[in-house]
């Protein structure tokens, strides 16, 4: 079964700037193609996934996405660099969450670019995280947008 949230995230990327050493112009890409995402995922269902969740007030962190009905947050890095220190934030801001609430968030989709992240994410680091972080209860994986667009 597709899974509706990164089917958006493939989509979004679609729209991403091709060769362009412009940081100006590759950053603002990078939040229309968030925006543009979140926008989608919003309308799949908007009773379902809340966007942009506050992780908590005091820390100013916000999750991009959450499905409520399967507790599922997901998080796009857009760029694909820097994913690895993005993965494990990210992770973080999941587990402070379900630190603050009752209702525990059980997964987590980090979303990336496949030719920057695969290298890193793909790494012996990152997989034993998540194989500890599977065994605490916290399920993490890792899904990929490309360049092909369909």
């Amino acid at each position: 079964m597709e899974d509706g949230v990164i089917a958006a995230a493939q989509k979004a990327f679609c729209l991403r700037l091709r060769d362009s050493n412009d940081v100006s112009a590759n950053t603002k890409n990078a939040n229309a193609i968030a925006k543009a995402w979140r926008k989608a995922v919003h309308e799949l269902d908007p009773d379902r996934y809340q966007i942009e969740a506050l992780v908590d007030p005091e820390l100013d962190q916000r999750i991009d996405v959450i499905d409520s009905m399967a507790m599922c947050a997901y998080e796009f890095k857009v760029s694909g660099k820097n994913a690895c220190a993005e993965f494990y934030k990210d992770i973080v801001k999941v587990i402070v969450w379900n630190e603050r609430r009752k209702r525990k968030i059980t997964g987590l989709v980090f979303i990336t670019a496949e030719d920057f992240g695969r290298p890193f994410l793909e790494s012996p680091m990152p997989k034993a995280y998540t194989e500890y972080l599977a065994r605490s209860g916290l399920s993490v994986r890792v899904e990929y947008v490309r360049h092909e667009c369909g």
